[in-house]
């Protein structure tokens, strides 16, 4: 599954530099030099963040020469959240063996209800059976027999469980099969009806098969199954398996899709609707997009690099896609972005049906990687239980890094992983958890949501890859994979699995990244003997420590670049093994460094405070070849060229340089971020030295607003809101939101404008909220934009984007602006007008309205948050609803 995800930012151009940028960036960067023994040692305790961190603590006093290293800063490098909440979820018990399923269902639109039957044939375990168990919510139970007999069977039902009753007790190991008819009346999840496209898709993970289809319903069984599934002759219906017939009765047809190789129940989907089939192929394996019929060009646009990901998988891991078929449909009005039903996916329609005009920030590949690596990791090899989930999502995003590495090269791979080392360090500081853990509130999806089991999952195998190099890697992965094919898996399996490939023992490594919590956060100086070219790394380990997070071991990459070339090292760091904190490492040097890098490449998830001149930083930022060292030197130059007064002038025009001319989007994209913060941290013009900061990043930044890629136009549409007050920059932003090609660009001026511009920035809103594109791109900039416009007529014009003929994003944002407009005395007004969305058939909507009630802490509000809380499915929405409730008591008190 893939969750909804944020968009990527930001490649490159030969911008012309404003004058007074040249004249002060060249001399600078022409002085040269190179930080010296004295200067190393003088690093003390402290440290500014690595660019891997998510949070910036706050930076050490500024040295007053580009030569002077700083001293460690004084904040932690690294803080964990408390524990996410919940209560502990073992494996769930098995009474029975789940063999075969066959499910006749149609679709009942009037009613928009479920209507089916199902026969189960079931296998006894050890012991004798005498009564089946099934989970079925919410659901009318019209009848159960014996589907040998025919002979009506007992059974109980609550509303959630279906107790059968059989009609004698069955062997160890023999098997019985029942039959039960019923139907699901506008079910709270499992199947989702939608009008606007008379189109039906089924929901299962984790576990929401059950509102639809009673079965056994948790993953640590595999099972066969068969759809047959009635439509309207011009609809078409897409389910897991291969299609077996294709039947017109009257006026329908009848669609029999047979899954004949076993998989978990909450892989189970049916998709209806008028579809149009895009035929591809992989070898002999058919391959199927299934599109609506106005929207082929942008389905081929969408999934059309599907055989060259089945063809990179199976060589990788050395097992052939192992499917009958690989179909995926879009879907609307989709609850995540995709979910990896075995061979027939679901992506959402707007994560995939993108125009042309909407890349590179929109381009689906990453989700369509994501979804077809599940084929094998999640859907061939399944988590025996939720606590392991880490092995289908963490493996999934993995092999959308490679993928996203191999189609678009070392830089665009390596920063794909830096996003994910980020996201990683956010989760941490949040709430700190194990990959592995079994606790929840209200339901297993909490455990999607933390932001660890995706990124982290994925930069263990990293780890695992870089330590190993790709061909030992993949042999052991192939291992893991063959080892468990249509089996379902937890950690210690992949554990066997390195160390039978590799004959090492993989426990530590186990311990410290899969049981355990956290990461290193490291304190590095250094030291340099011009007499012997000696270097020395001292290394101490500084991140908080107890049962879950220790010391750790890592071979960290060192790198030193020289006059006379590059050095490369490895240091072992063996803080678990030894119980030493501190790493002290020599290497000899062919010359006197000029930048040193700490985990070149970034494959270690780490922060690290590394104290080193501007000037070496500014070397780093022109010279070194790793995409991830030049953006650490944006990041740790950005905090010293903010300083009001007395900001580091070289770092200015060192960022100022990469904004304009870097090679790769994204460090022209973070030194174009990195402008804005520095402009926003100077605002005070009556300094020489902040005007003189000021006009170069304006400068630079306009400039960058005419990139040839989108995403830097973006970042610098972005950073020109911190220009408040500033003519040519509202000028160019009025500019921007107008005719840019990108509606991105467009977006993103329009809220910098209503910063810049705020006497304006209405008129400029109340266009672009007319302004229909996809996903309402615009119109949703413009609504959020609103939220910091203090102007008669704006609550007017956002409740006006509450209604249910809105599209989603344009209500929730509508719904966000409304409650950040609420300081200005109107919060019970508001409340009142935002409560009714509480019940709105949206979940994303339901949601934005709980959260907006929650920050305006209305006590009128608690009753609707509490009638929903009764009768809500989705655990999203409860647990928004619980955090407002929460909140609301919060100020109340």
């Amino acid at each position: 599954m893939t969750r909804l995800t944020r968009r990527p930012i930001a490649v490159r151009s030969p911008l012309p530099l404003a004058a007074s940028a040249v004249a002060l960036l060249l001399p600078l960067l022409a002085a040269g030099g190179c930080s010296t023994a004295s200067g190393g040692a003088r690093a003390a305790a402290g440290g500014a963040p690595s660019p891997t961190s998510a949070r910036s603590a706050p930076a050490a006093a500024p040295a007053t020469s580009e030569d002077a290293v700083p001293a460690f800063a004084t904040a932690p490098l690294a803080t964990w959240g408390a524990m996410p909440p919940g209560t502990p979820h073992g494996e769930r018990a098995r009474t029975f063996d789940l063999q075969h399923q066959i499910v006749r269902v149609s679709f009942d639109w009037r009613r928009h209800a479920v209507v089916g039957e199902t026969t189960l044939r079931v296998a006894a375990l050890d012991s004798a059976l005498h009564d089946v168990a099934l989970d079925a919510v919410g659901m009318r139970i019209t009848a159960v027999s014996d589907f040998r007999s025919g002979a009506a069977l007992r059974y109980d039902y609550d509303g959630r469980t279906l107790v059968v009753h059989l009609a004698a007790p069955v062997a160890p190991h023999a098997t019985a099969a029942v039959l039960v008819r019923y139907e699901s009346v506008r079910p709270k999840k499992g199947a989702y009806f939608v009008d606007r496209r008379h189109v039906v898709w089924t929901q299962g993970e984790t576990e929401d098969t059950r509102y639809w289809v009673p079965t056994y319903d948790f993953p640590n069984d595999k099972t066969t199954w068969e759809f047959l599934i009635r439509t309207p002759k011009n609809e078409k219906a897409l389910a897991n398996g291969y299609l077996d017939e294709r039947r017109v009765v009257g006026d329908s047809i009848d669609w029999h899709w047979v899954q004949s190789r076993p998989a978990s129940t909450y892989l189970m989907s049916v998709v209806t609707g008028d579809f149009v089939v895009l035929q591809d192929t992989w070898r002999e394996v058919p391959i199927g997009y299934w599109t609506y019929p106005d929207s082929v060009q942008a389905a081929w646009r969408g999934f059309g690099k599907t055989p060259r990901m089945v063809d990179l998988f199976s060589k990788r891991t050395g097992v052939d896609y192992p499917w009958a078929k690989y179909d995926q449909a879009v879907a609307p009005d989709y609850i995540f972005g995709g979910m990896e039903n075995v061979s027939a996916t679901t992506q959402a329609d707007d994560a995939i049906l993108h125009p042309a005009w909407a890349e590179p920030q929109a381009n689906a590949d990453d989700l369509v990687s994501h979804e077809l690596g599940h084929q094998w990791y999640g859907d061939l090899l399944t988590t025996r239980d939720w606590s392991h989930v880490w092995l289908n999502e963490g493996f999934a995003t993995f092999l959308e890094q490679i993928f996203h590495e191999t189609d678009k090269g070392a830089d665009e791979g390596a920063y794909y992983r830096l996003g994910a080392h980020e996201e990683v360090i956010a989760a941490d500081t949040r709430a700190r958890r194990p990959l592995v853990y079994d606790r929840w509130v209200t339901d297993p999806l909490e455990l999607f949501f933390s932001g660890h089991i995706y990124p982290k999952g994925a930069t263990v195998l990293q780890s695992l890859r870089h330590q190993l190099g790709d061909s030992l890697f993949w042999r052991a992965m192939n291992r893991y994979t063959v080892d468990h094919a249509y089996n379902t898996v937890v950690s210690a399996d992949l554990e066997r699995a390195f160390e039978q490939t590799t004959g090492r023992s993989y426990e530590a490594f186990f311990r410290q990244w899969v049981y355990g919590a956290g990461y290193p956060a490291f304190r590095v100086r250094y030291a340099y003997d011009a007499s012997s070219r000696r270097l020395t790394l001292t290394a101490e380990q500084v991140q908080p420590r107890d049962s879950l997070t220790g010391l750790f071991d890592a071979d960290v990459d060192v790198k030193v670049l020289t006059d006379a070339g590059a050095t490369r090292a490895v240091v072992p760091v063996r803080g678990a093994s030894t119980g030493n904190a501190t790493t002290r490492f020599e290497m000899t040097l062919p010359a006197a460094p000029r930048a040193i890098r700490w985990d070149e490449g970034g494959w270690l998830l780490d922060v690290t405070d590394f104290p080193r001149s501007t000037r070496m930083l500014a070397y780093q930022l022109a010279k070194d070849d790793d995409v991830i060292g030049r953006i650490e030197a944006v990041t740790l130059m950005r905090d010293r060229a903010s300083r009001a007064g007395s900001g580091d002038s070289l770092a200015l025009a060192a960022i100022a340089g990469a904004a304009r001319g870097d090679r790769f989007w994204a460090v022209r994209q973070r030194a174009v971020a990195a402008l804005g913060v520095i402009a926003d941290s100077t605002p005070d013009d009556s300094v020489a030295a902040n005007r003189q900061r000021r006009s170069m990043a304006s400068a630079v930044l306009l400039a960058a607003s005419r990139d040839p890629d989108s995403r830097v136009r973006e970042a610098a549409a972005t950073a020109l809101g911190a220009f408040a007050g500033a003519s040519d920059v509202a000028v160019r932003l009025r500019e921007l939101a107008g005719d840019d090609s990108s509606r991105y660009v467009r977006a993103a001026a329009v809220g910098s404008y209503a910063a810049v511009a705020s006497d304006s920035a209405l008129a400029l809103a109340r266009e672009m909220v007319r302004r229909d594109s996809w996903t309402d791109i615009e119109r949703v900039a413009a609504l959020t934009a609103l939220g910091r416009v203090d102007r008669p007529g704006v609550v007017e014009l956002l409740r006006g984007f509450l209604v249910p003929s809105a599209s989603s994003p344009a209500r929730t944002a509508a719904i966000a602006s409304l409650a950040e407009r609420a300081d200005k005395g109107r919060e019970g007004e508001i409340a009142a007008m935002i409560a009714p969305l509480l019940d709105a058939d949206d979940l994303f909507v339901r949601m934005a309205a709980a959260d907006a009630l929650g920050r305006l802490g209305q006590p009128s509000s608690v009753p609707a948050l509490q009638a929903r809380r009764r009768v809500e499915a989705e655990s999203r929405v409860v647990n928004t609803i619980d955090a407002a409730l929460r909140a609301i008591s919060a100020a109340g008190k």
